[in-house]
């Protein structure tokens, strides 16, 4: 479903519902290029594990924050976007990553980025339709999840 005019028009693709969306999105693109001119890939894989482990639990908790996305351009550069619905969120998000850049080696020696930031004028994404089956299996399968991880941590300790 999407806004047009004061009425939402629905765009059927497969299972999911397309909406073109309007309002207030702000990102910032960093692009990264290596000094040597290349990343390898064993270097790529740890700095995927350590921003997942480390930096995205961070910058989740921005007020505001819609997504972050790293991207590998042909093992040449990276390139991050971060999505905030506000230029305070978009503010806060560019002071973690330096914070964080700062810190990790393996981005230091990306080099400074080329920073990009600006507002979203429109956008569009999926939607997909949850019923209440579905919900019910989620929740099923997350306390499944934690009772089997309290059970392992429990056999563990003995």
């Amino acid at each position: 479903m999407f806004p047009f005019g004061n009425q939402l028009l629905k765009c059927e693709v497969g299972a999911l519902d397309t909406r073109l969306v309007e309002g207030s999105m702000f990102v910032t693109i960093r692009r990264y290029s290596p000094k040597n001119g290349a990343i390898n890939r064993a270097s790529l894989e740890l700095l995927r594990r350590q921003m997942q482990d480390e930096f995205l639990p961070v910058i989740r908790q921005i007020p505001g924050f819609q997504a972050y996305y790293v991207v590998n351009i042909d093992d040449r550069e990276l390139m991050t976007l971060s999505f905030c619905d506000s230029p305070e969120g978009a503010a806060e998000s560019a002071r973690c990553a330096a914070e964080y850049t700062m810190r990790n080696p393996l981005v230091y020696e990306l080099g400074r980025p080329d920073l990009t930031e600006g507002q979203v004028l429109t956008w569009a994404e999926r939607v997909v339709q949850v019923t209440p089956a579905d919900e019910a299996a989620a929740r099923a399968l997350a306390l499944w999840y934690e009772e089997s991880r309290g059970m392992l941590l429990t056999a563990s300790e003995r």
